[in-house]
């Protein structure tokens, strides 16, 4: 009899086990890879969890460049569904993997942002120069304002900047001096400036993390977390170079074949409509939609554009990097 009972409740507890499992497992799943950063992302697995009870939407980081690759290798059978802040050359030379988003109702962007039915824009950002303002104080340093002053003896071993081949900030750095220099004088520039690094950083946030931890005094880096950085309390100052701000774009996608996907297209549709504009708006505040806000404090609005010809061109990008090894090989 004790046997006959305890057999009939581990089956009770078997069966509870599986109906709640099976209930875990009830929610249909959309996979987004981003390659935002952590706060970013963190942001946005809190919002998709309130806007999206019933679906299981994973984010999931993964840096531009290995989205990228893998996209490359696997096509349409990548585990993604959406594809989120993927620097937009490479994006342009993958569109083949991407679904057609003519259906979706784009008229939030301003005018000529979209560049493609096959992907959309996702951030614009800006790069500057971010100096420790109480170590120019100090050392009675000129701060600088052209590519050429970043040249000055007095600057060796204070300056850092990303590494072209491995982040979009660097890139954008290093095409806009081939297009305001030409490619070789752009090169042999950059191994002049080599003599004046501290270091070639692997990420476009690196130079500031070192700005922060009192190892540099100028950071050439992204704009937005100069002014993070001023706003957490730092006594930093944002500079634009004279011939304007390097900028670099990222956009967003579904995979081909997704878009049928209900759920998909729901997730979409909220990052395109809600999740965009905040983002933008609170992290990323350079203009991509119509009456777009600014709630970044310390972020300056006033930067003239830098010459950014070919930035989206994935072929160009390339034959400028196999170069780059002549400087940082």
């Amino acid at each position: 009899m004790k046997k006959t009972i305890l057999f009939l409740l581990v089956v009770a507890t078997l069966f509870v086990v599986l109906a709640l499992t099976g209930c875990s497992n009830s929610k249909e799943k959309v996979v987004i890879y981003t390659s935002m950063e952590e706060n970013r992302n963190q942001a946005l697995k809190e919002q998709l969890k309130q806007k999206f009870p019933d679906i299981n939407v994973v984010v999931q980081y993964m840096a531009t460049g290995n989205s990228s690759a893998k996209l490359k290798t696997e096509g349409t059978n990548i585990e993604a569904d959406i594809i989120l802040d993927l620097e937009t050359a490479y994006a342009s030379s993958l569109k083949d993997n991407f679904a057609n988003l003519s259906d979706f109702d784009t008229s939030m962007y301003v005018d000529g942002a979209i560049k493609s039915e096959n992907y959309l824009p996702w951030i614009k950002y800006t790069m500057s120069l971010i100096i420790d303002k109480k170590y120019f104080s100090e050392h009675n340093l000129e701060i600088p304002k052209t590519y050429e002053d970043l040249l000055k003896p007095e600057y060796k071993n204070l300056i850092a900047m990303p590494d072209p081949k491995t982040s979009g900030t660097g890139y954008a750095f290093f095409l806009n001096a081939v297009n305001i220099m030409g490619e070789e004088n752009a090169i042999n520039y950059f191994k002049s400036l080599k003599e004046n690094l501290r270091e070639f950083t692997t990420s476009g946030s690196g130079p500031t993390n070192l700005l922060k931890q009192g190892e540099i005094a100028i950071a050439m880096g992204m704009t937005s977390q100069g002014a993070q950085a001023i706003n957490e309390g730092y006594d930093f100052e944002i500079v634009s170079l004279e011939t304007g701000a390097p900028y670099n774009t990222t956009s967003f996608a579904i995979i081909n074949g997704r878009e049928s996907n209900e759920n998909v297209k729901k997730v979409f549709e909220w990052l395109l409509t809600d999740f965009s504009r905040y983002d933008k708006e609170n992290y990323m505040p350079d203009v991509l939609l119509k009456d777009q806000k600014n709630n970044v404090k310390n972020y300056p609005t006033n930067f003239s554009e830098a010459n950014m010809d070919g930035i989206d061109d994935i072929s160009l990008k390339d034959e400028l990097l196999s170069k780059w090894g002549e400087v940082n090989g």
